[in-house]
């Protein structure tokens, strides 16, 4: 079965951004997340897999990724795999129609050394190697939408047919009688209509199985987080100096020594696993559930064009089943996490298996005031705000909540910034009536702090205190 690997951003941004990486090396768009998502669930009530195989391309290798999550197998990135057609290069005018050897038909129809003649080869030697080990068995190739209409031609010998793909169609091939079999072209069914690609088109993405907490969480941050925009998110956090400074200060705090590999779960936008990079981490895996966030932050990875962020990649999962080995971190960072969930416990037991013996975990999130009453309200305002707000919590619960998963507490700190309140709802992008009903809530109660937040009138802006407590535990 070959899979043509899901949208890209090079699909999308290559107009905008200009470097090598977004033609050869860039992630996956929101539309792309969402379709390898659909892909995954469809594989798994259809489909009887024994192995998984993919191209060293970023596209395929993420692609790939998501369906051996699904599908519970390891992903083998084959190298001798080409990623695409070198763009310019025409397809031949004629080829041979007879069934012969594609080396055959090089040597009459194009020039053996020319780009299109390597790329040929080099596919068509990976399929013949990649079909001998898993002789019998049926298996799923990732590769780019070049390298599946290329394997058609190969196959079907017709070799100046235009073929379509489509991003995680599959097409299928069979050995039957001594004979290769076309099963289907470009299959899609798992792809709803109208397609993926179409502006304003989102599909939530929930995970199959998860517990009911779990899935209503992942439902309601899908459902948040799919209405932003992803070029005024980027927009924002480009020219957001404020916070920077507030990521720079938890870093500061987190001392995490160079050469660490590291996981930030709930990476959002991605600038916290950018500049633990920049710090000198050697490798750092951002994790989040949100399509439209992941886009951000691989598109920020691609226009920065540093050569530190070749080290970040980012990953489609729940926080409360990552699709990774035990101890495979050094560090693992949740900022601003934990408030989304009903079940934190379930978030901080899943760090602990993926942390190392003597693993740092960095928890950093919104911090409430111990009046029961307080929280209440401040709940309520930030739910207002961003409806996959569950719960601020106090420094005691989390503390427990760190301690119950076996973790030892070596340092914590409460800290305040001030916020502005138009700036902290357009992070969100909030709509007017909400913007409306959330001042209201919050001058209620600016004589009497019910919030917890001291709030206050300066001049013509409402400004209050964001407090955020910060707590760095260590692995035994």
């Amino acid at each position: 079965m070959l899979v043509c690997q899901a949208e890209g951003l090079q699909n999308r941004y290559s107009d905008l951004i200009q470097t090598d990486r977004v033609a050869t090396d860039g992630g996956l768009t929101a539309a792309g997340w969402e379709q390898a998502n659909l892909l995954a669930q469809w594989l798994q009530g259809h489909e009887r897999i024994d192995a998984i195989y993919c191209a060293p391309l970023l596209r395929s290798r993420l692609t790939a990724q998501r369906l051996g999550q699904a599908l519970n197998l390891p992903v083998t990135v084959y190298e001798g795999l080409p990623g695409r057609i070198p763009a310019g290069v025409p397809l031949p005018e004629s080829w041979d129609p007879l069934n012969r050897s594609i080396l055959q038909q090089m040597d009459v129809d194009v020039d053996p050394a020319s780009p299109y003649a390597v790329y040929l080869r080099q596919l068509v030697q990976a399929l013949d190697e990649i079909v001998l080990e898993n002789y019998g068995k049926t298996f799923i190739l990732v590769v780019s939408g070049n390298g599946v209409a290329s394997a058609v031609r190969h196959f079907c010998g017709a070799h100046s047919t235009p073929v379509a793909v489509c991003h995680t169609g599959i097409t299928e091939f069979r050995r039957l009688d001594g004979a290769w079999y076309l099963m289907y072209v470009n299959r899609r069914e798992h792809l709803p209509a109208p397609p993926l690609t179409q502006p304003g088109v989102r599909v939530n993405v929930t995970m199959a199985a998860a517990p009911d907490d779990h899935a209503a969480d992942l439902a309601a941050v899908g459902r948040t987080y799919a209405r932003l925009s992803p070029s005024e998110v980027e927009l924002r956090d480009l020219k957001d100096l404020e916070r920077l400074q507030r990521i720079r200060h938890l870093l500061k705090f987190a001392q995490l020594r160079p050469e660490m590999a590291v996981l930030d779960v709930g990476t959002g936008a991605g600038q916290l696993a950018l500049m633990v990079a920049e710090e000198g981490a050697k490798e750092v895996v951002g994790v989040d559930v949100s399509p439209v966030m992941l886009e951000v932050a691989e598109y920020m990875r691609l226009r920065s064009g540093l050569p530190d962020a070749s080290r970040v990649s980012f990953r489609l999962a729940p926080a409360h089943a990552m699709p990774f080995r035990d101890e495979r971190f050094d560090a693992v960072i949740t900022r601003l996490l934990l408030h989304h969930s009903h079940r934190p416990q379930d978030l901080v037991a899943e760090v602990t298996r993926l942390l190392m013996h003597g693993g740092v975990y960095v928890l950093a999130d919104l911090l409430s005031a111990d009046d029961p009453v307080k929280r209440a309200t401040l709940n309520a305002i930030e739910e207002k705000r961003n409806p996959s707000h569950v719960a601020a919590r106090s420094a005691d619960q989390y503390r427990k909540l760190v301690v119950g998963a076996g973790l030892i507490i070596e340092t914590e700190q409460t800290v305040t910034f001030e916020r502005e309140f138009e700036d902290w709802l357009n992070e969100m992008q909030v709509e007017p009536a909400v913007r409306t009903m959330t001042r209201e809530m919050i001058e209620a109660g600016l004589e009497t702090d019910a919030a917890g937040i001291s709030a206050r009138r300066r001049g013509d802006k409402l400004v209050f205190e964001q407090r955020m407590f910060y707590l760095r535990a260590r692995k035994p």
